[in-house]
């Protein structure tokens, strides 16, 4: 919340300077490097292995993206690299240190492909954006192969000033270098014609003392002339959107700026935009991302481009620097209260940022589908006709890999089948109507995949459409994909132009949606095809009545569930998630105000009608494709990216909001899983469960069986549920050792118990405990780390709400003893106490301790 600083006790430190931060990765070859999260006209100083090879540069202003720093000599693989800022009389301690990598073990086929960003090009462009580089290489810009443009030591995203300016129809190319290995083209950009009128710039709001203007509505490849009073203070060349300068002297009170932009002189300039400043008065509080327990840093998500950000921590100052990242002189932890201010030129914002510090609060950070290291090939398969049950089927797919050149039938990319061969998913739609080409409506999680470099099918199920869900329309939807997986493989055994030896069927995927989620399911069970081994599923909404035993097995597993689902309404893909044994990891996403056909672009109508609150189709495709590449990455290309899958960091552009993770991993130790048939008096450690203070607790099935707590359970699991009849009654799971929790955390899905509509007004929760061998308990809060989740209610559509369970990671060290210090390396019990004043119901399963 915003609060006034004048009402806070802050201790400032007029010392303070706080480290800046060397951007990563930095590679060996790079020729400069980034730093952020400095103070304005900070002089920066750089370090190479203890030698200082950069003195007192100016970094100039933190934004729009830091200081590019040039270097001497070229940075060398193992390399520590560290950088330290200096203002007035203040200097700053060194960094953390960086270590330089080799590009060549995180890129074996070469640097990742440029992208031309934005998009498209004009005629009469000037200046254009190059994105997706490593920092310190080399990138360049063609214009019809002729090179118009260069930056040696480039930043990760780096404007290129072209010359002589683009002319209509140019063929625009942007390629990188690093060291001498040479990336893959950029797509080709069509230089358009100029927009008939260019809107007039905007100016976002600055203030008196400042030193930087940001302009949005700006085309790309313009250039801008920013006058002030009247006189013009420089024209500028842009590669569009949101673009900032600087300007001096500092902004007076009395000052206005007017700005104009334009392409072709022909055509003339726009008109002005105006912006006046605002007072001192005025500067309000940043804005300030999630701060979790253990954290060292302060991520801003809104201030002042050249505002000083000065970070508190239970009223000492702990931070001083530029934004967007505030490195802090101490760690933060859960319960700590920080208080973030900023200033400009001479105005101090009179309010502050107050924020309390979460056990667990993941930052968001990357984006996993972002991974663009290859153009992208498309052909199709076509392996005849295979008769299933009387009937014939047609054995094809639509297949998109990465390519020496974006294009039809284009060569498999050389360098990546030197590397060695290309992992490959099969994806599988499911019923719609048969004039629809359904498996055409994946292409865009297709070609992220192919760029990455995994081959993706999609299989052609028209076929099977038109009829009844019945298991053999399953089974033959799974055995068409068998047939599409050994259709593949034979065109790689078999020396195919494009596919001969260059994929590796020991790392197959397959993504379902539908009837198609029941049917991946089902090939595990089916499949025989030699030399075939699947390691990663994802189950879309699927239905499931093909697999005979709904347990996916021996792979990694996900289902992603709508909750807003108005096909596939019972969410049958928690059946298999309850059914499936991690290996190493099982996954389930639901997904609330999401339905079920806006994963496909093919299906176009709302299945729930509009009764239920219904995300976009894009935020639809954004949660497959960010999730589902974070899958992939991990299961078939061995990349770090299970972070994404297990609430640790959340990926950029993504409703995140709207998804409730459960996961389960192998390895684990299982406190309780309720599966051992023991009853509730004794955990699956074969230890004693006790109750007190009135909990209820007992064990049902969670599923739509005889027995189970109420009908609002859809899997294939027993649990325990709470029925709690008063304030604090208590849960206790006796562990069977001494236990060391001081590098684990506790796992236990939980969920509020739908008890009928409406929904009580108040969200429920719980505490967790842990009880050390003194017998001193320390506790932590559920909203700690996330809360219990609600049901989605679908009273407005039909009469299926769901007890949903998410899982919840707990830190042990977030425990707090109401009195004495809790021991965490000899922890005996793990307690929950329902400590809110609702007596609502609590469902509770599979309560964890897992190492990390």
């Amino acid at each position: 919340m915003e609060v006034p600083v004048d009402r806070l006790k802050l201790q400032d430190n007029e010392k303070l300077l706080s480290p800046p931060i060397v951007a990563e990765p930095l590679y060996g070859c790079a020729k400069a490097l980034k730093v952020i999260g400095f103070q304005a006209h900070a002089l920066l100083s750089v370090q190479v292995d203890g030698t200082t090879v950069v003195t007192n540069a100016p970094g100039g202003f933190p934004l729009p993206d830091g200081a590019l720093l040039p270097l001497p000599a070229a940075l060398k693989p193992g390399q520590k690299v560290r950088a330290r800022q200096k203002l007035g009389t203040r200097t700053s301690g060194w960094s953390a240190v960086v270590v330089v990598g080799d590009f060549t073990v995180d890129y074996p086929a070469g640097p990742p492909r440029p992208e031309i960003d934005p998009a498209p090009v004009y005629e009469c462009g000037s200046r254009t954006g190059v994105n997706n580089l490593l920092i310190g290489c080399d990138v360049w810009i063609t214009a019809n192969g002729t090179e118009v443009g260069r930056v040696k030591g480039a930043k990760e995203h780096q404007g290129v000033n072209v010359a002589p300016d683009y002319t209509k129809n140019d063929q625009v190319v942007a390629q990188a270098q690093m060291c001498d290995d040479k990336s893959p083209p950029s797509k080709t950009e069509i230089a358009q014609p100029q927009p008939a009128t260019l809107p007039p710039p905007t100016f976002e709001i600055f203030y008196e003392g400042g030193e930087q203007l940001v302009l949005n509505a700006l085309a790309d490849g313009a250039r801008f002339t920013v006058s002030r009073n009247g006189s013009s203070i420089g024209t500028w060349n842009t590669w569009g959107g949101r673009t900032t300068i600087s300007v001096s002297p500092p902004i007076g009170s009395g000052d206005s700026f007017s700005a104009t932009q334009q392409l072709c002189s022909s055509v003339g300039p726009s008109p002005p935009g105006t912006g006046t400043p605002q007072p001192c008065s005025a500067v309000q509080a940043p804005t300030v991302g999630p701060i979790q327990d253990g954290d060292q840093v302060v991520t801003l998500l809104t201030f002042v481009p050249e505002a000083r950000i000065r970070v508190y921590v239970n009223g000492v100052q702990v931070g001083d620097s530029g934004g967007p990242v505030v490195a802090l002189t101490t760690a933060v932890h859960d319960g700590d209260t920080v208080v973030v201010r900023q200033s400009v030129g001479p105005c101090d914002g009179k309010m502050a940022q107050q924020v309390a510090v979460r056990c667990i609060d993941p930052p968001t950070a990357g984006d996993p589908s972002r991974v663009n290291l290859f153009p992208v090939g498309t052909t199709e398969y076509n392996g005849g006709t295979i008769v299933l049950g009387g009937q014939s089927f047609t054995v094809k797919g639509t297949v998109y890999y990465p390519a020496d050149s974006d294009g039809v039938g284009t060569p498999f990319n050389a360098r990546l089948a030197k590397v060695g061969k290309a992992p490959i998913v099969f994806l599988a739609h499911g019923n719609h109507g048969v004039s629809s080409p359904s498996h055409l409506g994946y292409d865009y999680f297709q070609v992220q995949l192919a760029r990455m470099g995994i081959v993706a099918c999609s299989v052609f199920l028209n076929e099977t459409n038109g009829t009844w869900l019945t298991i053999d329309n399953i089974h033959d939807r799974a055995d068409l994909i068998i047939a599409g997986i050994a259709q593949m493989k034979s065109l790689s055994d078999g020396g195919d132009p494009i596919f001969g030896g260059k994929l590796d069927f020991g790392r197959v995927g397959t993504m379902g949606h539908s009837r198609g989620g029941d049917a991946v399911v089902a090939v595990l069970e089916r499949i025989a095809v030699p030399g075939v081994t699947i390691r990663a599923v994802i189950s879309l909404a699927p239905t499931n009545i093909g697999a005979s035993s709904g347990k996916p097995k021996g792979v990694a597993f996900m289902t992603i569930l709508p909750a807003a689902d108005g096909d596939v309404v019972e969410n049958n893909g928690t059946v298999f998630y309850d059914g499936a044994t991690p290996a190493p990891l099982k996954v389930q996403l639901y997904v609330t105000n999401a339905c079920h056909n806006f994963f496909n672009r093919q299906w176009l109508n709302n299945d729930n009608g509009g009764g239920l609150p219904t995300m976009t189709r894009a935020e639809h495709e954004r949660i497959l494709s960010a999730y589902g590449c974070a899958f992939y990455r991990a299961f078939l290309l061995g990349h770090n990216t299970t972070g994404y899958l297990t609430y640790r960091v959340l990926p950029a552009a993504v409703s995140t909001g709207n998804v409730q993770f459960a996961f389960a991993q192998d390895p684990a130790v299982t406190v309780d899983n309720y599966e051992d048939a023991n009853g509730i008096g004794k955990n699956s450690l074969n230890q004693h469960n006790t109750q007190s203070g009135g909990i209820g607790a007992a064990e049902f099935p969670f599923g739509q069986v005889a027995g189970a707590f109420n009908t609002s359970f859809f899997g294939n699991s027993t649990g325990m549920v709470c029925r709690p009849a008063k304030k604090n009654g208590t849960f206790r799971w006796q562990l069977d050792k001494k236990s060391n929790l001081s590098s684990s955390e506790v796992w236990i899905r939980c969920a509020e118990v739908f008890t009928g509509s409406p929904l009580p007004p108040n969200a429920t929760g719980f505490q967790l405990g842990l009880e050390d061998a003194n017998g001193v308990v320390g506790w932590v809060d559920c909203d700690e780390v996330g809360g219990v989740p609600r049901p989605f209610d679908r009273q407005a559509f039909d009469s299926l709400t769901k007890t949903m369970l998410r899982t919840l990671r707990f830190n042990p060290a977030c425990c707090k003893p109401v009195e004495g210090t809790l021991n965490v390396k000899q922890i005996v019990a793990l307690l929950v106490k329902l400590n809110r004043q609702a007596p609502v119901p609590l469902a509770f399963d599979d309560v964890q301790i897992i190492k990390v």
